[in-house]
């Protein structure tokens, strides 16, 4: 994710809500400034960041992951063209469960960039978060646009995409009540 943007904690609270089967080592191939990977460690979840941009295009590197036996590997793609395909391909591949990638609806779209990897890898599930994240950095213009967590599961039969929604991501939760 670009620096240009944030991540409402909310939203990755919805993706640990709405998919249960999150769970084991999971990498944050590329997260800087730890916006998903903070998040995800509230939710009690392990997992590993990298925060150098040049290992995203490096086979290499990608290739030394393969033994360390990550359950998922999850990324923040908006804003990230450039090494989204590295994240899509090389993170389904070392990854034993499948992938999850956050970013806009139109990821759907099969893009030149991404349409084999649609084609090759069925859509497990959607979480479709509503209403509209505001990812711009603070200071800046509003950048609400329909956001959507995209699941790739790996070892599942094909029986279509799960469209679920997390309503109300956002809404403040009541606290606790005092003893």
């Amino acid at each position: 994710m670009s620096e240009f943007y944030n991540l409402p904690s909310g939203v990755v609270k919805a993706l640990t809500e709405k998919h249960n089967s999150l769970n084991g080592k999971i990498l944050a191939p590329y997260d800087p400034l730890h916006l998903l990977t903070d998040n995800l460690k509230k939710e009690g979840l392990q997992i590993t960041v990298n925060e150098n941009e040049e290992n995203l295009y490096d086979s290499f590197w990608w290739s030394s992951l393969q033994t360390q036996d990550f359950s998922w590997t999850a990324a923040v793609t908006i804003g990230s063209n450039d090494y989204n395909q590295y994240i899509l391909e090389y993170g389904l591949q070392i990854a034993q469960k499948g992938l999850i990638v956050l970013d806009r609806l139109s990821f759907l779209e099969p893009a030149t960039k991404r349409r084999r990897f649609l084609q090759e890898n069925p859509l497990t599930k959607m979480i479709v978060l509503s209403p509209r994240p505001k990812f711009r950095a603070i200071g800046s213009t509003r950048d609400s646009v329909t956001a959507c967590w995209f699941v790739f599961e790996k070892n599942r039969p094909n029986q279509g995409t799960e469209i679920v929604y997390a309503l109300d991501w956002d809404a403040v939760k009541p606290l606790t009540p005092l003893t």
